[in-house]
């Protein structure tokens, strides 16, 4: 299905819009319920120690990029924009199948947890598929697009281990203790793995069809 260039861009502009409306709501409401005496630095390095956040953060950026028709080759390579795809998945996957049950927001915080979890990993995800270009995804940048959460996690502990604080409850070594927290880093970086392999064959199979379509006009 062929998509119009302003349709791909008012698609991008309003999920972008979604995004950083979302990002900023959950930093408000982050910092309303931080205690006084954590201070807005401390509360600032939790927000961003989410890896949904970062996740989020690299969408927005992504998606912004595309609709200021930025040229920054980072920005519109097929490997990250394909990468971030790959990584809203697994935000939605384990968000839903795990953290979700964990809590039950309410209001402001019901918004922003849904905008976050569920509108914009699947927006985006429909913005790769119409709107991203896929040539030249490569049969191993699903291992490299391991590099990032497997630095993430390591990230974590090591903050973890200084400040006491970890944002999810699978990467608490003090609670867990690092043997368990190595099983259930194991089980999620596979599940990276198997979310990079699908983006890697659904992108390569879409940029086939792409290909034939323009050397048939």
């Amino acid at each position: 299905m062929r998509v119009s260039s302003k349709t791909k861009r008012a698609l991008a502009a309003l999920l972008a819009a979604a995004g950083w409306f979302a990002l900023a709501l959950q930093y408000a409401l982050l910092l309303k319920a931080a205690p006084a005496e954590q201070g807005v630095l401390e509360s600032t390095a939790r927000f961003l120690t989410y890896f949904t956040i970062q996740t989020n953060l690299l969408a927005a950026m992504a998606l912004s990029g595309f609709v200021l028709k930025a040229h920054d080759e980072w920005l519109v390579h097929p490997f990250f924009r394909s990468a971030v795809a790959a990584y809203v998945i697994v935000v939605a996957i384990v968000y839903h199948t795990v953290l979700a049950k964990l809590w039950a927001p309410q209001g402001a915080q019901y918004l922003a947890d849904v905008l976050l979890h569920t509108v914009i990993p699947a927006g985006y995800v429909v913005f790769w598929c119409f709107c991203v270009r896929k040539a030249g995804l490569r049969w191993y940048d699903p291992l490299l697009w391991l590099i990032y959460p497997i630095a993430y996690l390591l990230a974590v502990l090591v903050r973890g281990k200084w400040s006491g604080f970890y944002p999810y409850p699978f990467v608490d070594a003090t609670a867990l203790g690092y043997p368990k927290v190595a099983v259930y880093a194991v089980h999620v970086l596979v599940l990276f793995l198997i979310a990079g392999a699908a983006v890697l064959i659904a992108g390569r199979i879409m940029a086939r069809v792409a290909e034939k379509r323009t050397s048939e006009e």
